[in-house]
């Protein structure tokens, strides 16, 4: 116990772990908020890659669509577009 007090009674000693203490926990760039920005960054990194697959894969859809026939099936099979002389039936099972 005399070894801990005699520490602590150190000025030097006592001012470094008060300095430590703001540094690792009292000020705006903490230990935790650290860790926080650091898993912030990993989400937003995943979201990016996500982001950049799905802009590849429009990229695709966008070149398939150069193509009258292809845009014609898109049209009919996604939005339902019909000619004039035909007949619509949607079938819905919910």
């Amino acid at each position: 116990m005399k070894q801990v007090l005699v520490f602590v009674r150190n000025k030097y000693i006592f001012s470094s772990l008060l300095v430590l203490l703001y540094i690792l926990i009292l000020h705006e760039s903490d230990v935790f908020t650290l860790i926080k920005r650091n898993e912030r960054v990993q989400s937003l990194e995943s979201e990016i890659e996500r982001k950049k697959t799905g802009i590849e894969e429009l990229k695709a859809s966008i070149n398939q669509l150069q193509d009258i026939r292809s845009l014609e099936k898109y049209a009919r099979e996604n939005h339902f577009f019909k000619k004039e002389d035909e007949d619509l039936f949607i079938f819905s099972f919910e």
